[in-house]
């Protein structure tokens, strides 16, 4: 017999109170436990302050052995699946682990839409666990919240900062390399999420190839990152930046990487690329 318990990071509009229900189907029963709005919704609040943060879609998962089904159009290749069509199943029985290890059953994930749950996805394979270690997956689901994350965009600062330029000199860009970071809550537990920019492509707008580096850049007189234009005219400089993903425990010191990238695009305003010319002029004072 296999018990499937589903926690929906969030609940029904106007609903305060915890609610469990479920079913039984022959071997499987499934719990369904309903949690409160205020506890959780995966709603991230950005340091960066700013208007409110759209709630991600209710989420509900549930780990179980998975069902090994026979791909017959495949050439006979197998895949795991919460379920199989009709006649395609093999028999499985789950991993094997050591005799101080305890199986995890694969992690199982379904997204509500307005017509209804979405197909189950695996989202986690199954794995071994030693016993004393607490049984929730809380790097998948940080994973999974980074990569849903909103991430504020770097901001290109320029100099000189007025607008316009001059050929053939250096016209400066740097950003910041601050990270941004959300709190939440991942199976009840609190926890902070962050994006931490790992690369920055600086294109100039003048088509030269665009700069890619790992340094963010500085203001004058230490800067780092420049350009000189070659003709007049205008341009805009934009700024790719990479960022990788981090997690940790409210309250705890040390964050752990996540798997997966992001990025995120920004620009300057239009910069004006002005040529200066020298002139003999007279000399008034005859000196």
């Amino acid at each position: 017999m296999s018990i499937v318990m589903m926690l929906p990071y969030s609940a029904a509009a106007n609903s305060d109170h915890p609610s469990i229900g479920g079913r039984a189907e022959e071997q499987t029963i499934t719990i369904e436990a309903r949690l409160p709005n205020s506890s959780a919704s995966l709603s991230p609040s950005h340091d960066s302050g700013g208007g409110p943060t759209p709630v991600s879609p209710p989420v509900r998962q549930w780990r179980v052995t998975p069902a090994m089904c026979f791909l017959r159009d495949l050439g006979g290749a197998t895949v795991l699946a919460e379920s199989c069509d009709e006649g395609h199943q093999l028999a499985y029985e789950g991993i094997e682990c050591e005799d101080d290890e305890q199986a995890v059953g694969a992690l199982f994930e379904q997204r509500r839409q307005s017509d209804g749950w979405s197909d189950a996805e695996l989202v986690d394979d199954e794995s071994c666990l030693a016993q004393r270690r607490q049984q929730v997956d809380l790097p998948a689901a940080a994973a999974r919240a980074f990569q849903e994350m909103q991430i504020a965009p770097s901001e290109v600062n320029v100099q000189p900062p007025d607008g316009w330029t001059l050929v053939n000199v250096d016209t400066i860009a740097f950003t910041d390399r601050e990270p941004r970071t959300v709190s939440t809550e991942l199976f009840g537990i609190p926890v902070e999420i962050r994006a931490v920019a790992s690369n920055y492509s600086w294109d100039f707008g003048d088509g030269t190839t665009p700069l890619s580096t790992t340094d963010p850049g500085a203001p004058y007189p230490a800067y780092t990152i420049a350009h000189a234009y070659a003709e007049p005219g205008s341009a805009t400089i934009s700024l790719t930046t990479t960022w990788g993903g981090q997690f940790r425990l409210a309250g705890e010191p040390t964050w752990r990487d996540v798997p997966g990238e992001a990025t995120t695009t920004s620009a300057s305003g239009s910069l004006e690329i002005l040529e200066a010319r020298a002139r003999l002029v007279e000399d008034l004072y005859g000196g």
